[in-house]
Formats: structure tokens, C-alpha cells, sequence
């Protein structure tokens, strides 16, 4: 029997810029994609202890506890599907495991067969991504073995021999059409990225070179009605292509300072638009060949991408990004846009004169000034709904905490005044991130 939902609040989310709070959290996350189960759109999540979790992204609370294969072997990918009338998840690692996502169980599973190829981590599947073929729906996937498997997901059985091409780790799987067919792109540390044709399992033309070291994601997509595919790679540019041709479209699109792990593809206001993420995330007009705006980052995330997933929700394009395996922001592609290159410098329409943490239920005086245990100065510079955020000077944003993180660092002791029964509580315990269930400054 499906669990019953609670309505969503109507204060969650709300906007800090063109973010949307607050950001889903829930143990260290490795990737990220976008759902829908019944009518309700969602993102599904895959965590450092191999489980996944199912989160409504019309409040951002997690649906259930985490779906967890009975396995001791890795899980590194997930992809969402659709089988008849349910929706799916699909985690591949040392396994491909199947799971119900409306009546939340697993469904299928299965061994991958070691190929001879595989000199690294047994036979583990990396990445993963399901379309339909010959009407079934079908899972591909690539990993540390070098070939690409396609599995029937309502039998969880592989679908003929691995296809082999690529002579290094695959990275990166994609689905699409093309000329009306199923296909796969593969993108790996070979440098290449491969086109496959699903129905007659192999090959399409040579592979698409061009990226100068390791290619770590790929995407798929329309351009004016053509089928085309944007990359990534540790050469820190992002590459379109032409898929029809297939060749690549101009020149490579330069920003990152630091190697793209993630691409995603979507539109905003009717005009394609490839997300990547490196050191943060980039929004590129693929129509002029430009980056939008300025780029998407909190500077109280490390500055690791790891993962992208594009979706909508009520009309409005959203992008969803895991930074450094902690926490999924969620951007509102549309008020992206909008803001444009003006970012104010705050966001908050006023900062709060005190502070208590609902986690800790530590007081914060924040009319006093903010002095740590070494005596460098702090500034609040930023209220987000949730917890006053600060840096230290000179103030920058690049770099900056919530206050209780920063408190546990490098202690704010002049200012915070321990719950009752915790005055003993002394800067450096790990704080724990709320998940608030009302915005709590004054």
C-alpha cells in the first residue's frame, strides 16, 4: 500500500535568490536525478552508504526511510524509469538492483558477470540511465570494465554480450534518439565519447574526440530540433555536438576553473540550456554559445560538483546539484535568469539581532560583535530563513559559514549562550544540520 504524504507546507521551499531552501540533506550524497511517482515530481538521491532516498520536491522533505539493497557490495549509480504503471529505480555498482518506488520495495536483481577486460574493481558499474527499446524498458550502464551493458529493468537479465569500444573507465551514460532510434552515449576517461545503437547493440561511427584528458559526464538533448549531446571533461571545458552528423558545434565553451564532473540539459524560456558542474555550476545558452548569468554556488559548500539533474516543478525549470557528497542545492533556473549578472550583495531584507539553534538550542546575541577564539573578527553578511550566515573578514563570499558551523570551529563564545544542561559544550563538537521546521531568527 502506498504511505500517506503529508500535505506540503506552504513555507517550504522558499527563495534565497535564485536558490530554494532548504537544500535536501540526509547522510553524504553521491548523485542525484529527477522522478516522478505518483503524479508527484521528485528527486531521488544515491548516498555514500549505497542506499537511495526519495525526496518531494514540492517541500523538499525526504518520503520514506532510505531504500537500501541487502548487499555488502558497492553501489555507485542510479537512474529513474518508468515499468507499465510504476516508477522505478534502477542502482548499479557491484549489482543492478530494481526497486518499486510506490510501494517501495525491491524488485529485481541481479550478478554482473566479471569481463576480461576488467582489470580495476571486479565488475562494477559506474553510471547508469534507462530508456525504452523495443517497447521495454531497458537500463544501460558503464563502469570500471570498459564495456557498456544493456539489462531488461522488469527482468533485471542482461540483454546479450557487453559491448565493447572504450578502453578506459566509463564515467558518464546518457539516452536519447537518434534518426528514430534508441541510443546511449558513453563518456570516459579513454577521452572519447561513444554513440550506441540500442537495438542493434553497437557501435554508431567512430567516437567523438576532442576533450584533452578524461571525459566525465555527457548528456543528451534537442537544439532546434536536433539531437545533440553536450560533454565534460577534466580538461575543464564543455563540448556540443551534433549527433546527426555526428561532429562537434564550434569552438569548446571555457569557465571552469577546475574539471566539469556533471552536465545536464534543459530549457528556460523556450531556449536550450546545458548546467554543468565543477567548482560550482554554469548555465550556457547553447543557442549563442554563451555562458547565462553568473555562476550558481553557496560559498558554505566546498567547491566540488559531483553531481546535476534538471527537472520541473509547478512550470518552472529547476536544477539540482550535490556539492562535495553533503547536501543537493536546488537553483530555480527562471530566477536565475531573471537576476541576471546584478546579484545583491545580501538577500536577506534585514539581518537578525539574535539567533537560537534549534539543533543545540544555543543562543546567539548577534548585536555584539562577532570575535572568534583567536580574535579575528566576523560579520553576518546573510540571513537565508534557516541560520545567520557569516564570514570572516575581509568579508568575502566565496568562503562563508553558517554561524553554528563556524561556532564549532572557531568559536564564537561571546556571543552564544549555552542551552541549559549544555554549558559544558565547548567549540569543536560536531553540530548537526536541522532540518527546520520554521525559520527561526528575530
Amino acid at each position: 500500500m502506498p504511505e500517506q504524504h503529508q500535505e506540503a507546507d506552504p513555507r517550504i521551499p522558499w527563495r534565497f535568490g535564485a536558490q530554494l531552501l532548504p537544500p535536501l540533506t540526509g547522510g553524504a550524497l553521491k548523485s542525484v536525478v529527477c522522478a516522478l511517482v505518483e503524479g508527484r515530481p521528485m528527486a531521488l538521491t544515491l548516498g555514500e552508504d549505497s542506499s537511495a532516498r526519495l525526496w518531494d520536491m514540492r517541500d523538499h522533505r525526504q518520503v520514506g526511510p532510505p531504500l537500501a539493497p541487502a548487499t555488502t557490495r558497492p553501489v555507485w549509480g542510479v537512474a529513474y524509469g518508468t515499468l507499465g504503471q510504476r516508477s522505478v529505480a534502477v542502482l548499479v555498482g557491484g549489482g543492478v538492483w530494481v526497486w518499486d518506488l510506490t510501494e517501495r520495495r525491491q524488485i529485481g536483481e541481479a550478478e554482473v558477470r566479471p569481463y576480461p577486460s576488467d582489470r580495476r574493481a571486479g565488475s562494477g558499474q559506474r553510471a547508469v540511465a534507462c530508456t525504452r527499446s523495443d517497447g521495454r524498458l531497458v537500463a544501460v550502464t558503464g563502469g570500471y570494465d570498459t564495456t557498456v551493458r544493456i539489462w531488461d529493468v522488469a527482468t533485471a537479465e542482461q540483454l546479450g554480450d557487453p559491448l565493447c569500444g572504450h578502453t578506459d573507465v566509463i564515467r558518464s551514460v546518457a539516452c536519447g534518439v537518434l534518426h528514430g532510434r534508441p541510443v546511449a552515449l558513453t563518456a570516459a576517461e579513454d577521452g572519447t565519447v561513444r554513440i550506441w545503437d540500442l537495438r542493434r547493440r553497437r557501435q554508431i561511427g567512430p567516437p567523438l574526440t576532442g576533450h584533452t584528458g578524461p571525459v566525465s559526464a555527457v548528456a543528451y538533448g534537442l537544439l532546434d530540433g536536433r539531437p545533440i549531446a553536450v560533454s565534460g571533461g577534466r580538461d575543464r571545458t564543455l563540448r556540443l555536438w551534433d549527433l546527426t552528423a555526428p561532429r562537434p558545434v564550434g569552438t569548446p565553451l571555457h569557465g571552469h576553473a577546475d574539471a566539469v564532473n556533471a552536465v545536464a540539459l534543459t530549457t528556460v524560456a523556450g531556449r536550450t540550456v546545458a548546467v554543468s558542474g565543477g567548482e560550482d555550476v554554469r548555465v550556457w545558452d547553447l543557442h549563442g554559445r554563451h555562458q547565462a548569468g553568473p555562476p550558481l554556488f553557496d560559498g558554505r559548500d566546498g567547491r566540488i560538483v559531483t553531481s546535476l539533474a534538471c527537472g520541473t516543478v509547478h512550470g518552472r525549470p529547476l536544477a539540482l546539484a550535490v556539492y562535495s557528497c553533503r547536501r543537493a542545492r536546488v537553483w530555480d533556473l527562471r530566477e536565475h535568469r531573471r537576476i541576471g549578472a546584478d546579484v545583491p550583495v545580501r538577500h536577506a531584507a534585514r539581518l537578525p539581532t539574535s539567533w537560537t539553534d534549534p539543533a543545540t538550542g544555543d543562543a546567539y546575541d548577534l548585536t555584539r560583535p562577532l570575535v572568534d577564539r583567536d580574535g579575528d573578527p566576523w560579520d553576518v553578511i546573510d540571513y537565508d530563513g534557516i541560520e545567520p550566515i557569516v564570514s570572516q573578514r575581509p568579508v568575502g563570499l566565496d568562503v562563508t559559514f553558517g554561524i553554528a558551523d563556524a561556532h564549532a570551529r572557531y568559536g564564537f563564545d561571546e556571543v552564544v549562550t549555552p542551552a541549559p544542561g549544555h554549558e559544558a559544550r565547548r567549540p569543536g563538537h560536531p553540530v548537526r544540520t536541522p532540518f527546520p521546521s520554521s525559520r527561526g531568527g528575530e
